[in-house]
């Protein structure tokens, strides 16, 4: 059961991610694939921070706490090590996959993924290091 609903999970994160569109995604429900053959593989590598936009820092929170649930569901909240590994891995391919759907996958969003994922494991360090004493 726990594959299963990682799996679940992991396709809503491809889709939030890699749906052409997030405005009509999010508004309207629309999800739209659009394949490009020839990405721009200098987005990667853009550091384009926003902090002033309330979208851009929602967007964030929400990769954050995307990869956060996915760490948790797919470790069965910190029983599997190595289910951690596999989402930081996830992180970076959907970033990665980002541009080959016109859109701009970041390696700074790789990293915040990562830091979803850092949290998730620690706060199961911390909750299960309770629960054995």
């Amino acid at each position: 059961m726990r594959i299963f609903i990682t799996f679940l999970w992991a396709i809503v994160l491809f889709v939030f991610t890699c749906s052409v569109n997030f405005h009509l995604l999010i508004k309207y429900h629309i999800v739209d694939f659009k394949f490009n053959p020839t990405p721009d593989w200098s987005e990667l590598m853009k550091f384009d921070f926003q902090w002033s936009s309330k979208e851009w820092i929602l967007r964030k929170i929400g990769h954050l706490a995307g990869f956060f649930i996915l760490a948790l569901i797919s470790s069965a909240f910190g029983k599997y090590k190595s289910a951690f590994y596999f989402s930081v891995i996830y992180a970076a391919t959907t970033e990665i996959l980002q541009l080959f759907f016109f859109r701009g996958g970041r390696i700074y969003d790789v990293i915040n993924d990562s830091f979803g994922v850092l949290l998730a494991y620690l706060m199961c360090l911390i909750v299960f290091r309770r629960k054995s004493r």
